[in-house]
């Protein structure tokens, strides 16, 4: 069995290579690191590297599974998944968790490029599954930086004081997504907010070892 992840930064690499370890995968897991993608989609639009996230995954070799770990690439890894069917967006089985908790659903992201692709996915899983659950959107964009300089900890301290604001402004949400896959680092700051906070990580995770084994 082989399961390969295509990642928009080489920090997700180690964390991704625990949690399928972690989750008793032992089969070839194979690592493909292309930040220019995220790059350039984040400059030009995600129609922009349509292309070569195509040719990315066709080298991604004789695969049982493919999980793409960017958010923003979502809406391109559902397109090739037409003809791909062992390719996985990273938060689809997170926004379908999400659906069918109830109540309010505060959607948090740290980019801005990934906004519509998320929405959008979650506004989708809905409409299939007959969930109609209200949400608010929480940019956190200011948090960013810190990641992208290497602080996981600051950057997860930061989404997680943005949340609580959020939190405390509206009293109505009951559950806390958090969208894209670096965000994880802002969960152990959350523990103490008395609801769910869902992550894509891990539950992409299990769908990827799902797919490959059928």
């Amino acid at each position: 069995m082989q399961i390969t992840c295509l990642h928009t930064a080489q920090v997700h690499v180690q964390s991704f290579e625990k949690l399928f370890r972690n989750s008793g995968y032992n089969g070839k897991l194979d690592h493909v690191v292309r930040a220019d993608l995220l790059d350039r989609a984040r400059a030009d639009g995600v129609a922009a590297v349509a292309t070569d996230l195509r040719a990315a995954v066709g080298q991604t070799g004789p695969s049982d599974a493919v999980l793409c770990t960017c958010s923003t690439l979502g809406p391109l890894v559902d397109d090739l998944a037409r003809t791909v069917p062992h390719l996985l967006r990273i938060d689809r089985p997170l926004m379908e968790q999400a659906v069918q908790v109830g109540g309010k659903v505060l959607v948090v992201i740290c980019l801005a490029s990934t906004q519509a692709a998320t929405l959008d996915l979650f506004g989708a899983i809905a409409t299939q599954t007959g969930c109609d659950p209200t949400h608010d959107l929480l940019l956190c964009d200011q948090a960013w930086p810190l990641f992208e300089a290497g602080d996981v900890d600051g950057f997860g301290r930061a989404i997680a004081h943005a949340v609580k604001a959020a939190l405390m402004a509206d009293p109505d949400v009951a559950v806390v997504v958090l969208g894209q896959a670096s965000m994880t680092a802002a969960e152990p700051h959350l523990a103490d907010i008395g609801m769910p906070v869902l992550s894509s990580p891990q539950l992409a995770v299990d769908r990827a070892m799902e797919i490959a084994r059928s």
